[in-house]
């Protein structure tokens, strides 16, 4: 079981399996039950419970890729609101 780092907005992960594999999230927020990302490339929000994201991280579905440059998390923020605005 590899240990659960802190979530930082603008980190990167990618997804190696299941039905998400393919895309890498950018992690946004949190609220007591969720991890928010965006996903990119289809630019959907993707909200994730703790639970889940846990077993995804233990288990090597997610693996951390690096930390988004300042500008890219700009637009990711902005581009999750939208959505979040237009129920996405």
């Amino acid at each position: 079981m590899r240990t659960l780092h802190k979530l930082k907005p603008g980190n990167i992960y990618a997804v190696h399996s299941g039905i998400y594999a393919g895309e890498m999230l950018v992690y946004i927020s949190q609220t007591p039950q969720y991890y928010n990302f965006l996903a990119v490339p289809t630019m959907l929000n993707r909200n994730v419970p703790k639970e889940s994201y846990d077993l995804a991280w233990n288990t090597d579905i997610i693996k951390y890729v690096e930390e988004a440059p300042k500008e890219i998390l700009k637009v990711c923020l902005h581009q999750y609101t939208q959505n979040e605005k237009s129920n996405n």
